[in-house]
């Protein structure tokens, strides 16, 4: 598995969390896109065996979290999940509920630690 995604473990989360951007970037842009081009799109001619590597895990494991579907053509798209809201129902791609989420708990840790440097406010 290093020599998919590196050699220490904050190279392959750096590694990891770059492709999953990639893949969130391209399905907004595109929407779905099959599998074969999107091997096309990303691969490099001088390591195309690991880029094929990396892709194929990296599907697989955006699977498993449920941020993208594929389809039986071999199509894929991002998760969307239907949200009751005032002008009805609206489809939120996963991943925009995630972003959401990860910037609520990064205020929450900046509002830790002011508390922590000045506890009088």
């Amino acid at each position: 598995m290093a020599l998919i995604w590196g050699s220490t473990k904050e190279i392959q989360e750096a590694a990891k969390n770059s492709f999953e951007e990639n893949i969130e970037r391209i399905l907004k842009e595109k929407g779905k896109i099959k599998l074969d081009d999107l091997i096309k799109l990303i691969s490099h001619d001088s390591n195309l065996l690991t880029d094929y590597q990396r892709l194929i895990k990296g599907i697989e494991q955006l699977l498993e979290e449920g941020k993208i579907i594929v389809d039986e053509k071999k199509n894929i798209r991002m998760t969307t999940l239907s949200v009751l809201g005032s002008n009805g129902v609206d489809e939120i791609p996963v991943w925009d509920l995630i972003h959401k989420e990860e910037d609520i708990e990064l205020k929450k840790e900046i509002i830790r630690r002011y508390n922590e440097i000045n506890p009088l406010l």
